[in-house]
């Protein structure tokens, strides 16, 4: 049963919650698009992870990533306003996807326009992936508790800094075939059996480490997350690309490692797959104040 609340939160597609909690919650999820072959899809709707992922492994074709447009946006403010009069958007990091962010702006400008009681805040998350999705999920939890828009993003704005994000790639094949890197380096990487461990935090992305092995890049993000928590209570949010066993294993060996007041799994979406192929595996975490 969707849960009723105060303010409406929507977030663009690449944030990552696990579906229960986003069917449950309210949260309205507008697509990004993937086009895979010339075809185009939106991302979660015409397209589901596994068959993504499925296509991404068989298909030759290059797949490229179009963030939401500017009516995606407005139908899913549209769709808040026959709720309530007040609406939070939360976006993907502007440093990673200016499109999301500016279609969301100009969105909430033309749902003005129709709907002047209709009240919209537009938030870089500075984040992306599980820690955008640990944002709209404190956002709806809030106004659940009868918050209105101001405090919310005051929460937020609070919540923001304490969030980080680790993850790494099983390959470089898939960043060398987008272009987001150059080809020779993704060859000789695989090559070598990189699995590169990276730190994405307040719209930053930074490689930190270079284990050898999938075994020993799972042992790096773990220790380094438990470390930095320091026994402290947090919330943790692991994340999977096609890889649900290993995504399992790593919830069962952060409970006995940090102190997790909670602990989600949730599936890399199709349009963050994209650009790092199946395979992947990543923690976004936060402690309590």
């Amino acid at each position: 049963m969707v849960q009723r609340s105060r303010v409406a939160v929507v977030v663009d597609s690449s944030s990552c919650l696990p579906r229960e909690i986003l069917q449950d919650s309210g949260i309205l999820v507008v697509p990004h698009q993937l086009i895979v072959g010339g075809r185009v899809y939106r991302d979660g709707v015409d397209i589901d992870t596994s068959t993504f992922y499925r296509l991404l492994k068989s298909n030759g074709a290059v797949t490229t990533t179009s963030g939401p447009t500017p009516q995606a946006f407005l139908d899913a403010f549209q769709r808040a306003g026959e709720e309530t009069n007040e609406v939070i958007c939360i976006t993907l990091s502007p440093r990673f996807s200016p499109t999301t962010y500016n279609s969301a702006n100009i969105a909430a400008r033309m749902a003005r326009e129709e709907r002047p009681d209709l009240e919209i805040r537009v938030l870089d998350s500075r984040a992306v992936a599980g820690s955008q999705g640990f944002i709209a999920l404190e956002a709806h939890r809030a106004s659940l508790r009868g918050e209105g828009l101001e405090e919310i993003i005051s929460r937020i704005e609070a919540l923001i800094p304490r969030l980080q994000l680790l993850a790494f790639l099983d390959t470089l094949h898939y960043l060398g075939r987008s272009g987001k890197i150059p080809k020779a380096w993704a060859w000789g990487g695989n090559l070598l059996g990189f699995k590169p461990l990276v730190e994405l935090s307040q719209g930053e992305a930074l490689r930190i480490a270079r284990p050898r092995s999938r075994a020993k890049a799972m042992d790096g993000l773990l220790r380094i997350a438990a470390e930095r928590m320091d026994g402290r209570p947090c919330h943790v949010n692991v994340m999977h690309a096609n890889a649900p066993e290993d995504a399992q294993d790593l919830q069962e060996r952060a409970h006995g490692l940090m102190n997790c007041r909670e602990i989600l799994v949730s599936e890399f979406t199709p349009v963050m797959g994209a650009h790092t192929g199946p395979g992947l595996l990543g923690i976004a975490y936060y402690s309590e104040p």
